[in-house]
């Protein structure tokens, strides 16, 4: 079988997609990196190798990608050194004659974002198409996330590593991973609000962003795996890319939610989402003025499909995960 490096074994989306391969491919030789070396004996308790070290170890993780088939990486869609390194690793094996790698990394949905400003949803705005091999060539490194998908596209374009990308939406649910983790979409919101101390949104709050359940991201990643590990079907990287979403969900509705469990737990001292204009908040948070509208056609042409998700059926289990990692 091939041998795959795995990188986010630690983390909400990557511990689960770890599992997930395990209980699928239990004799997967699997080496995986981690950070903590708190955790290193909890990652070798799933039957993994592990390798403890940082992602600025840049020479160790370009060597474990020239070493290994696969390289799946959950751990980090912003970070161009740590991509770099895995690049620099797979070229060297192409350049060498090996076997050609494959690099299956996660991106974010949010590399679509529209560039409203004022919270308001435009029903006439773009719809993004993972199976419209233009949109995804319309990926620029201006982009969020841009900066990494935009060389990993070109790499894949090279020709000398097999590249897929797998974008998901704001992530909710359970984690199934070794390590205790949240969501990271709303790890981030629930910071953001109880630094601010209020639940806000932009405008009228009606601009849309997407959700998806972890275990349905899980369940493409053992689909997209299962594609890399067979004959490739397609020589470009634009028609190796794949949208997880369920559905949208307005910024209010998030404001109103999350801001009224908050409150419900005595972290905000009031559960009313107020309205603010887009240049009241820190540049970080500017997101939060617009809309993603996206489809993943090419993923449920895999026999993929997401499950309906309501950001209040799991709002009390979703923040006690996140304060469990926050207050940890």
């Amino acid at each position: 079988m091939p041998s795959v490096f795995f990188l986010g074994a630690t983390g909400y989306v990557g511990g689960s997609v770890l599992v997930a391969f395990r209980e699928r491919y239990p004799s997967l030789p699997i080496t995986a990196l981690v950070r903590n070396p708190a955790h290193v004996d909890t990652i070798r308790s799933t039957g993994v190798a592990v390798l403890q070290g940082s992602f600025t170890d840049t020479a160790l993780i370009e060597e474990q990608s020239y070493a290994h088939d696969i390289v799946v990486n959950t751990a980090d869609s912003d970070d161009v050194p740590f991509v770099e390194a895995i690049l620099r690793g797979s070229r060297r094996r192409a350049d060498e004659g090996k076997a050609k790698s494959v690099f299956i990394h996660t991106s974010g949905v949010a590399v679509f974002l529209d560039d409203g400003k004022d919270g308001r949803f435009d029903p006439g705005a773009k719809v993004w198409n993972d199976n419209d091999e233009d949109d995804i060539k319309a990926i620029t490194p201006d982009r969020l996330h841009g900066q990494v998908d935009f060389p990993i596209l070109q790499a894949g374009k090279e020709g000398y590593v097999e590249t897929y990308i797998i974008s998901p939406a704001a992530i909710v649910g359970d984690s199934r991973g070794p390590v205790n983790n949240g969501s990271f979409f709303l790890k981030f919101v629930v910071q953001f609000y109880t630094a601010l101390q209020r639940a806000v949104y932009v405008g009228e709050g009606s601009n849309h962003f997407t959700l998806v359940h972890i275990d349905d991201v899980v369940d493409l990643f053992l689909r997209v795996f299962e594609l890399s590990v067979k004959p490739s079907v397609s020589t470009s990287p634009h028609a190796r890319y794949f949208i997880a979403t369920s559905g949208p969900v307005a910024w209010k509705t998030i404001a109103t939610v999350v801001g009224g469990e908050l409150a419900r737990r005595g972290l905000l001292a009031d559960s009313t989402p107020q309205s603010v204009a887009l240049a009241d908040l820190p540049p970080m948070v500017s997101f939060m003025g617009a809309s993603e509208r996206v489809v993943g056609e090419r993923s449920l042409a895999l026999g993929w499909k997401a499950r309906p998700v309501s950001l209040e059926d799991n709002i009390e289990r979703d923040i006690d995960a996140v304060l469990n990692v926050v207050r940890g």
